[in-house]
């Protein structure tokens, strides 16, 4: 299985920070009853605006229209791994529909091997401001 970010879908807007390939990111997740979908708005660390309400589309990137360097270094992807949803409306997202990292980790961790430390984001580590390299050094 991929790593994917959870977002709490009863309490909207979920605003949280996230740590994606070593860089700090707030992540806006809304809801749009009227049309039923979802957006996404990402911040960069210096709390410039990188992406606004980009709606979330089953199976599509986040942002891929939108060639900006300081968004996200690792693809976001929007999808089902099932296969079952036929959209990321209310009824899918945040339980068969999930913002993947999509990216197959070469040390295997999507394989479910609890003895793998995953490669990137871990909900379970804490965030910090330092990579692997600056701490060794």
């Amino acid at each position: 299985m991929r790593r994917y970010i959870p977002v709490d879908t009863n309490d909207l807007p979920d605003i949280f920070d996230i740590n994606l390939e070593g860089s700090i990111y707030t992540l806006r997740i809304d809801y749009n009853e009227v049309a039923d979908y979802y957006t996404i708005t990402i911040w960069d660390a210096d709390g410039n605006l990188l992406l606004d309400q980009e709606p979330f589309i089953l199976g599509e990137l986040v942002g891929y229209d939108l060639p900006d360097k300081r968004l996200p270094r690792i693809d976001l992807r929007v999808m089902d791994e099932t296969g079952q949803a036929k959209d990321a409306g209310k009824g899918n997202f945040g339980y068969t529909v999930q913002i993947y990292l999509d990216v197959i980790d070469p040390l295997g961790s999507e394989t479910g091997d609890p003895t793998i430390k995953p490669l990137g984001y871990d909900q379970d580590e804490p965030v910090d401001d330092f990579t692997d390299e600056e701490v060794s050094s």
